[in-house]
C-alpha cells in the first residue's frame, strides 16, 4: 500500500507520474489543436434508450430538489396547488435546468491534461418545462482558436452549442458556452508573480446582516408585472447569495439533479467503477496526498488544492451556480406572468469559497418584438469586496396591459443546425 511518504512516485500534482511520459501530455500542441477542431459540428447526444428517458420524466420530488438546491424557494417549483393556480397550470423547473441539456463541454473534450475554465454562456428559452416532461438534447462544438492570454501566457477556446427538446420533439432552449483551456503548471507559473486576495472571513454583524438581506428578499409572485409599468433604470430587488462552503457547493453543484443525466457533470464514480474509469481514461485521475487517484473535480472544491496546484488564492466554483443565482433574481422580479427568453452572462473574476454573493440588476431597456413585450436587463453578481464575479444581460417578456391575459411563451424556434465539419 503507498504510504503519504512514498506518493511523490505516483503524483506530479496533477495525476499519475507515467502521463509526463505521454508526447504532448497537458501541452498546447498543433496536433491536439487540430485534432480538437475535427471534431467541430459533430453532433453527439447522450444516447438514451427510451426507458431511460421515461425515467427521467420530471416529478414534483425532482423539481423540489432542484430548487431548493440553488436556494429559490419559488412556489411554482415546489406547490402544486399554487401552481395550478399559476398560468402555467402545473409544476414547472427553475429555468436554469436548461444547463442541464449541455451534452458536452471543454472539461472533458480533447487537449488531454489541460485545465479548463468556464468563461460565459448564453441561454434562451423558448417555453417551459413541466411536471411530467423529459428533456433530451444534442450538442456539438462549434468553434477553437488558440490566443494569448494574460493569465495562462496562451489559451485554447473552445465553443459550444446544445439544444435541447421535451418529450413532443419541441425546441425548449438552447445553451452556447464558452471555455478557456491553459497549461496548468504555465498558469501557476504566472498566477506566483501575482498578489491575490485573501479568503472571506466573518463577523456575527457581518452574518447578521447577509441574514436580514436573506429576510427582506422580494418575490413578484402572481402579482402580474406590467410591461407599460416598468422604466428604464429601475433596479431589481438584489438576492443575496451565501456564504459558501463545501456542505454549499456540494448541493448546489451536485445535488440537486438538472433535466437530465450523465456526461458532462456526472463524476459519480466510486468504487469499481472508478477503477474501470481509470483503466478508460488513464489521464484523467488527479493523485492525491495519501496516493488515492480522484477525478480532477476535488482540485476546484479545496481551497489548498487550488493554491498548491493552480496558483489561486481558494478554492472557485464552475460557474454554473451563478447562472442558478441570476436566474433567480430575474424570475423574483418577472414573476409568475414573465418569461425569461435569454441570459447572456461571462465570469470575469473567481467566485472563491467562503465569499457571499449579492445578484442585482437594472432595466436598460423596452421594445416590442413580433408582438412580445421585451425588458432588457443589465445583470451583476458582486462580492463581499465589491468584485464583479458575474455580468451579463437578460431578456425577460412580461405581460402588457393592451392584451392582459395574453401567455408570454412559447416562443417560435427550429431546430438549429451544426457547422460544417472542417476539411
Amino acid at each position: 500500500m503507498a504510504s503519504k511518504d512514498n506518493t511523490e512516485e505516483l503524483n506530479t500534482g496533477f495525476g499519475f507520474k507515467s502521463k509526463s511520459g505521454k508526447k504532448g501530455y497537458g501541452q498546447i500542441t498543433d496536433e491536439a489543436v487540430n485534432s480538437l477542431k475535427s471534431r467541430i459540428g459533430v453532433v453527439r447526444t447522450r444516447n438514451l434508450e427510451n426507458w431511460e428517458l421515461e425515467d427521467l420524466r420530471l416529478n414534483a420530488s425532482t423539481l423540489r430538489r432542484m430548487a431548493l438546491s440553488s436556494g429559490d424557494y419559488n412556489p411554482l417549483y415546489m406547490d402544486e396547488d399554487y401552481a395550478k393556480k399559476s398560468p402555467y397550470g402545473s409544476l414547472v423547473a427553475p429555468p436554469w435546468g436548461l444547463v442541464g441539456i449541455e451534452v458536452t463541454n471543454a472539461a472533458r473534450d480533447g487537449m488531454p491534461g489541460l485545465h479548463a475554465w468556464f468563461r460565459g454562456t448564453t441561454l434562451e428559452w423558448y417555453q417551459p418545462v413541466k411536471l411530467g416532461d423529459f428533456v433530451y438534447s444534442k450538442g456539438w462544438l462549434t468553434k477553437v482558436d488558440v490566443v494569448p492570454s494574460q493569465t495562462t501566457g496562451q489559451a485554447v477556446i473552445h465553443e459550444y452549442e446544445n439544444v435541447g427538446f421535451n418529450d413532443r420533439d419541441e425546441v425548449i432552449g438552447r445553451m452556447f458556452t464558452s471555455w478557456h483551456r491553459a497549461e496548468r503548471k504555465t498558469s501557476k507559473k504566472i498566477a506566483k508573480n501575482q498578489d491575490f486576495r485573501g479568503l472571506a472571513e466573518y463577523s456575527a454583524e457581518d452574518l447578521e446582516n447577509i441574514a436580514q438581506d436573506y429576510a427582506h428578499e422580494v418575490r413578484r409572485g402572481d402579482e402580474p408585472r406590467y410591461w407599460e409599468d416598468v422604466n428604464i433604470g429601475d433596479e431589481l430587488p438584489p438576492v443575496v447569495k451565501g456564504p459558501t462552503s463545501q456542505a454549499q457547493r456540494g448541493v448546489g453543484e451536485g445535488g440537486g439533479g438538472r433535466f437530465v443525466r450523465g456526461d458532462p457533470g456526472d463524476w459519480s464514480h466510486i468504487h469499481a467503477n472508478v477503477f474501470k474509469l481509470w483503466e478508460r481514461h488513464p489521464g484523467l485521475p488527479f493523485v492525491n496526498e495519501w496516493g488515492i487517484p480522484e477525478v480532477p473535480l476535488v482540485i476546484h472544491n479545496s481551497n489548498e488544492r487550488c493554491q498548491q496546484y493552480l496558483g489561486l488564492p481558494g478554492a472557485y466554483d464552475a460557474g454554473y451556480q451563478r447562472i442558478n443565482w441570476s436566474v433567480h433574481l430575474l424570475a423574483n422580479w418577472g414573476g409568475d406572468h414573465g418569461f425569461l427568453s435569454k441570459l447572456a452572462i461571462r465570469f470575469p473574476s473567481f467566485n472563491i469559497m467562503g465569499d457571499t454573493t449579492w445578484c442585482g440588476g437594472q432595466v436598460i431597456g423596452k421594445r416590442v418584438e413580433d408582438g412580445k413585450h421585451i425588458a432588457e436587463i443589465e445583470i451583476w453578481n458582486n462580492n463581499q469586496l465589491g468584485t464583479k464575479v458575474t455580468q451579463g444581460t437578460a431578456e425577460v417578456i412580461l405581460p402588457s396591459k393592451s392584451a392582459p391575459g395574453e401567455a408570454t411563451w412559447p416562443l417560435p424556434a427550429n431546430p438549429p443546425e451544426p457547422p460544417p465539419t472542417p476539411k
